[in-house]
C-alpha cells in the first residue's frame, strides 16, 4: 500500500509474510536480517511528525530530525525456503514507559505528571526533571557470553548504554551495567533519573576472546551554550521570555564576534533561570549558589574503555595520550573497531554531543531556531583522529592505559578493520562523508541553495546531506609502531560518473552505509575484507540548503571540489547507487543505480546457504535493502512505497531478483543492520539488571525530596511492572 509522505512509518508491531511485487525470492536464502530505526515519539504514533495539532496548534515535534525516535525494530526471517516472514517491534527501555506516562499530549496538560514530560530537542528527547530518552535507535551488535552457545543481540544508542534484547520476542532483557557504572555526559550537578551517557552506536565482539568492547567518554562544558546554563530555559513556555530573547537576537545579529554573542547569550539564560518567578527565598539562593559556584562544576575530558564478557560489572580502562594527558573528544565516538592485536577508537565526524541535541527550544519560532542554529553549529572538522590500544595493555591491574593517535587526512564517520595485523599493520577500510554533516537536519524554514525555493517539505527532518564536496571510499593501512598513514600502501577511491547520463555509472556522492560477508559476525572474524558493498546517496538540489552550503563552503578545507563547483554538481543530480568494490584493486566491479525518486535506507549481506566453489566466498549470497520510491501513476498526487529489494552479490547491475512488500509495511529511515545464523529465544542471562533497584539507585540521588517522591510514584506505577 503506497503512503501519501515519503517520510512515513509505523510503529504498530508487524507479524507477517511479505508478498512478492516483482520476481522470485531466492530458494538458498538463510539467516536472519535485523534493521534498526527510529518511528516518531510517543505522541507522534510513528511517522511524519504533523505540523499541527488535532486541535490546530503547533507541534512542538514537527521539523525535528528522523534519528529523534523510538528504536523500531525489524526482523527478517530467511530460513523457510521461497518465504520471507517479517516481525517488527518498537524497543522499550524503562524511559520509553516514563515518556508515556508524563505526556500531556496523551494524558492531558493537567495529568499528575506533565510537569515532567519530554520533549524533542535537537537530537535529543529531553525532560528537565528526569534526563535524556535513551531510544536505542541506531545500531544492532550481535555477542556471545562465554560458555553459552547462545547468540545475543544488543540494541545501541549514541547517548544510550545498550540494552540486551531477545532475538525471538525482540522484548529487551537487560541494560549492559548498572546506571552506577556508567559516567553521564551531562555536568556532575544534573542528577537525572535517566543520564546521558555518551558512548557508542557500534559496541565491537571479538568472538576468538569472547570480549565485548564499547567506550564512554565525557567532555568539559565548553559548548557555546552551557547546558547547565540552559537546561530549565528549554522547557519553559514564557511568551514574555520568548518575547525578550527575539529582541536580544535583532542586537546580537549586528555584532562580528561570534564569541561575544555566545557570552551575552550566556548571560540572558542566567538572567532567565536567576530570577524565577514564584519562587522562595531559598529557592532563588540555591540558583544564585550554582550560578556562582555549581556551574564550574563540569565534566573532564576523558576517555574509558569498556571491556565486558557476561560479568554484572564490565571492566574499565581510561584512555589517555601518549603523554598522559587526557584526550579531547572534539564530536562523538560513533564508531569503533578491532584487530587481533589492537582496538581503534575514533574521534569520529558526526556530532552527536550537546551542542547540537538541545538546539532548538522554541522550535515553532523561526527567529530563535535559526539564530541558535547559527550560533551553536560549526563545520566539522575535515580530518578523523584515531585511537590505537594495544590489546596486551589491557590488563586487569591497569587502571589508565596510553593510546597512539593517528590522524586520518579527510573525515570519517564509519570503518571496519581487518582482523589479520601482520607485522603490527592495521587495515581499515573507510566512509569518508566529505563536507557533509549527519548531524544537521533539514528544517521546514530552510531553503534549497541551488533553486532559492523554499524546502521540499517532503524531506523535512531528513539529515542534511547535501553533500558540499565528493564522497570516497578509503582502504588506508597504519604502520602501528610508527604512528603512520602509509600514504603509498592506501587508498582513497572518488568517482564522479558520468552525470549527463541517466545511469551514471558507479559513483561516491555522498557515501552512506556498507556491508560485506560476516561484517559483526558472532562467530568468525574476518581476517582479510575483499569485497565491500557501499551505498551512496547520489546529489540532488533537494537536499543541499543555503545553510548547509554557507558552513561548509570554506576554500580552506580539505576538499577536492570547490563550493561553487558542487552546485553545478548538484543541478545534474545523481541517483542513489549500489555497488560493490574489490578491495585488492580499489576499484568498483559492479554497480545498481536506483531509478529516479527512489532512495535506498539500509543494506545487508546475506549469505547463499548454499556452497559454490565457482562463486567468490565474499560474494556468494545477496544484498537485502530497504527502498523507498515514487510510486508510477497518472494521478496528480504523489504518493510512495517502502518496499524490500533483494539483489544477487554477484551481479548487481542485473537489477534486485525480487521486490517484496506488504501493506501494512511503512519506513521512513532505516539505519544500521546486522545478519546472524540463528535468532532464538535466549535464557535470562546471570549479569541481568534488576531495573527496579537500578533506578531506585538514581532517585536517591535527584535533588529535592518533593521531586524524588514524585518520581518515585512514577516510576513505581508505570515502570518498574513492566520489568518483572
Amino acid at each position: 500500500m503506497s503512503h501519501p509522505n515519503l517520510l512515513t512509518s509505523t510503529r504498530e508491531p508487524l507479524d507477517v509474510e511479505l508478498k512478492v511485487k516483482t520476481g522470485e525470492i531466492p530458494k538458498d536464502l538463510s539467516g536472519f536480517v535485523f534493521i534498526n530505526s527510529g518511528a516518531g515519539t510517543v505522541n507522534s504514533g510513528g511517522l511524519p511528525y504533523e505540523k499541527t495539532l488535532p486541535n490546530g496548534e503547533f507541534n512542538q515535534e514537527y521539523g525535528s530530525p528522523l534519528i529523534n525516535g523510538d528504536g523500531y525494530m525489524f526482523r527478517f526471517d530467511l530460513t523457510s525456503s521461497g518465504k520471507v516472514k517479517l516481525k517488527t517491534r518498537l524497543l522499550k527501555p524503562p524511559c520509553y514507559y516514563a515518556d508515556i506516562a508524563t505526556s500531556p499530549f496523551l494524558n492531558g496538560e493537567e495529568s499528575l505528571y506533565s510537569d515532567l514530560a519530554f520533549k524533542n530537542n535537537g537530537l535529543a528527547r529531553m525532560s528537565r526533571k528526569l534526563g535524556t530518552r535513551n531510544q536505542l535507535n541506531t545500531a544492532i551488535t550481535p555477542f556471545r557470553v562465554p560458555g553459552d552457545s547462545q547468540a545475543r543481540l544488543l540494541a545501541t544508542f549514541d547517548a544510550g548504554r545498550p540494552f540486551e534484547f531477545d532475538p525471538e520476542s525482540m522484548n529487551l532483557i537487560t541494560p549492559v551495567g548498572e546506571n552506577r557504572f556508567w559516567r553521564a555526559g551531562t555536568p556532575p550537578i544534573v542528577n537525572s533519573l535517566f543520564p546521558m551517557i555518551l558512548t557508542t552506536a557500534h559496541p565491537v565482539y571479538d568472538p576468538e576472546t569472547n570480549e565485548l568492547f564499547s567506550v564512554n567518554f565525557t567532555k568539559t562544558n565548553k559548548a557555546l551554550l552551557d547546558p547547565t546554563k540552559i537546561f530549565d530555559f528549554l522547557f519553559r513556555d514564557d511568551e514574555t521570555l520568548e518575547q525578550k530573547l527575539e529582541e536580544k537576537i535583532a542586537h546580537w545579529k549586528h555584532y562580528d564576534s561570534k564569541e561575544k554573542v555566545a557570552q551575552e547569550v550566556n548571560d540572558f539564560f542566567y538572567a532567565a533561570n536567576v530570577v524565577p518567578k514564584r519562587k522562595s527565598l531559598w529557592e532563588n539562593l540555591k540558583v544564585l549558589f550554582h550560578r556562582l559556584v555549581g556551574y564550574r562544576i563540569s565534566n573532564e575530558n576523558a576517555v574509558y574503555l569498556v571491556k565486558w564478557k557476561g560479568e554484572k560489572t564490565p571492566q574499565t580502562f581510561k584512555i589517555v595520550n601518549e603523554d598522559g594527558s587526557p584526550i579531547d573528544i572534539e564530536h562523538n565516538m560513533h564508531q569503533i573497531g578491532f584487530s587481533k592485536d589492537y582496538l581503534i577508537l575514533a574521534d569520529t565526524n558526526f556530532k552527536f554531543t550537546l551542542d547540537v541535541m538541545v538546539n532548538n527550544p522554541y522550535p515553532k519560532n523561526v527567529k530563535i531556531d535559526s539564530f541558535l542554529r547559527e550560533l551553536l553549529t560549526g563545520a566539522q572538522n575535515d580530518y578523523s583522529s584515531l585511537y590505537i590500544i594495544p590489546r596486551s595493555k589491557l590488563l586487569s591491574q591497569e587502571k589508565e592505559v596510553k593510546a597512539y593517535r593517528v590522524i586520518l587526512p579527510v573525515e570519517t564517520v564509519h570503518f571496519s578493520v581487518d582482523y589479520q595485523n601482520d607485522n603490527d599493520i592495521l587495515t581499515i577500510h573507510t566512509a569518508h562523508n566529505c563536507c557533509a554533516c549527519p548531524a544537521e537536519w533539514i528544517r521546514y524554514y530552510d531553503r534549497c541553495k541551488v533553486t532559492q525555493a523554499p524546502i521540499d517539505v517532503q524531506r523535512v527532518g531528513l539529515l542534511a546531506v547535501g553533500e558540499m564536496d565528493i564522497g570516497k571510499i578509503g582502504k588506508i593501512l597504519i604502520d602501528v609502531k610508527n604512528r603512520d598513514v602509509l600514504e603509498s600502501k592506501s587508498k582513497f577511491l572518488h568517482l564522479t560518473g558520468n552525470l549527463d547520463k541517466m545511469d551514471p555509472g558507479p559513483h561516491t556522492w555522498g557515501v552512506g552505509l556498507y556491508t560485506y560477508r560476516d561484517m559483526l559476525s558472532p562467530d568468525a572474524n574476518v581476517n582479510k575484507i575483499e569485497y565491500t558493498f557501499w551505498q551512496a546517496y547520489g546529489l540532488s538540489d533537494q537536499m543541499l540548503t543555503e545553510f548547509m552550503y554557507d558552513l561548509y563552503r570554506n576554500s580552506d578545507r580539505n576538499r577536492v571540489y570547490s563550493a561553487e563547483e558542487m552546485l553545478e554538481f548538484c543541478k545534474k543530480g545523481a541517483p542513489f547507487i549500489l555497488q560493490c568494490v574489490d578491495t585488492k584493486t580499489m576499484e568498483v566491479t559492479d554497480h545498481y543505480s536506483f531509478p529516479k525518486n527512489t532512495f535506498m535506507w539500509s543494506l545487508q549481506f546475506v549469505p547463499s546457504s548454499e556452497q559454490n566453489i565457482n562463486i567468490p566466498w565474499s560474494l556468494n549470497g545477496y544484498i537485502l535493502c530497504t527502498v523507498i520510491g515514487e510510486v508510477e501513476n497518472n494521478e496528480s498526487l504523489t504518493s510512495y512505497f517502502s518496499e524490500i529489494w533483494i539483489f544477487d552479490a554477484k551481479e548487481l547491475n542485473k537489477g534486485p531478483i525480487v521486490k517484496l512488500y506488504h501493506e501494512e509495511l511503512q519506513f521512513a529511515f532505516t539505519i544500521h543492520s546486522v545478519w546472524v545464523k540463528e535468532a532464538v529465544n535466549v535464557s535470562v542471562p546471570s549479569y541481568k539488571i534488576d531495573i527496579r533497584k537500578d533506578y531506585n539507585q538514581q532517585i536517591k540521588r535527584m535533588k529535592g525530596r518533593r521531586l524524588r517522591k514524585k518520581v518515585q510514584s512514577l516510576m513505581a506505577e508505570n515502570v518498574y511492572p513492566q520489568f518483572t
